[in-house]
């Protein structure tokens, strides 16, 4: 096949596909950040240009929002890896048998393959201050109730629990995986060596998987940052504004109860921009750590 023969055939289908879902729905909710449109008056659609953008700054429920939002992608992102590097090197240390650890791997890729919807549906019912089995596990060592959901000092760390049990363990799983790559001959000249077991992952297995590890961080971080159905079905944002993240504002505000499209397009095109600006700052302050 010929340079342009391949060119037709392969190139040209995949850019109609991505302009057809990425780069026309991009462009346009571009164009309509740039004007005010108001689905609550009858106004014609006006240019404002960075009204809208200059605006958020000036909206406390937007940096409410944006803090929300970075205290969900901080602790679900770290929270997630703790477990994962916690938990597989204690699997990986204290079960030999390779059925009992393929029964592992599958128990902990399970919570991932639940729908996030339902996970939610299912630890709202297990939060639940009356008939949920959590309080009734706390009641037995005389705790609670507590009303996880609906008190707003608990009901961030509570959703983060639930993200962390669904992709923590998921990780848990793909750290295991690599683990089981590293050469026997380095795990064995380290002992030899005198190394104890938290010398020999700190130092030496970390290190050695680390570069595998990189992308599994930021594919949490762009999970968290979509965390809009999983949020909505626990909380809706509430109480109050507790657990409103930004998708969650644009969300309310764009096709919600205020109608104003304009500015949810801004905030959905700032998010965007956040998050590439904050994925490549990570990426590169991770590599300089690997490096270094």
């Amino acid at each position: 096949m010929s340079r342009r023969s391949f060119f037709y055939v392969f190139l040209i289908p995949t850019f109609v596909v991505l302009f057809a879902f990425a780069l026309y729905p991009l462009s346009t909710a571009i164009y309509y950040s740039l004007h005010d449109w108001d689905l609550r008056r009858a106004d014609p659609m006006t240019f404002i240009g960075l009204g809208n953008y200059l605006g958020m700054f000036q909206d406390a429920r937007f940096l409410n929002s944006l803090r929300v939002s970075g205290l969900f992608l901080v602790g679900t992102v770290v929270g997630s890896m703790l477990v994962a590097f916690v938990v597989a090197p204690f699997v990986h240390e204290t079960v030999r048998s390779a059925t009992v650890r393929s029964l592992c791997l599958f128990a902990f890729i399970l919570p991932a393959v639940l729908p996030r919807v339902g996970a939610a549906y299912m630890w709202r019912l297990m939060y639940d201050p009356s008939i949920g089995v959590i309080n009734y596990l706390f009641s037995l060592v005389n705790l609670g109730p507590f009303i996880f959901l609906q008190n707003p000092r608990l009901a961030l760390p509570s959703i983060v629990v639930i993200d962390v049990w669904q992709w923590g363990f998921l990780l848990t799983a793909l750290v295991m995986i690599l683990l089981r790559e590293v050469p026997t001959e380095v795990i064995e000249a380290a002992r030899l060596d005198g190394a104890s077991t938290l010398e020999l992952y700190l130092r030496i297995m970390y290190p050695l998987i680390l570069p595998l590890s990189v992308p599994l961080v930021f594919v949490k971080m762009m999970e968290s940052l979509r965390s809009f159905d999983f949020i909505f079905v626990l909380t809706a944002g509430g109480p109050g504004t507790a657990t409103e993240t930004l998708d969650m504002y644009a969300y309310w505000q764009g096709l919600g109860t205020a109608g104003r499209v304009s500015y949810a397009a801004a905030m959905s095109i700032f998010m965007l921009i956040l998050s590439i600006v904050f994925v490549t700052i990570a990426w590169k302050a991770l590599r300089r750590w690997h490096e270094s």
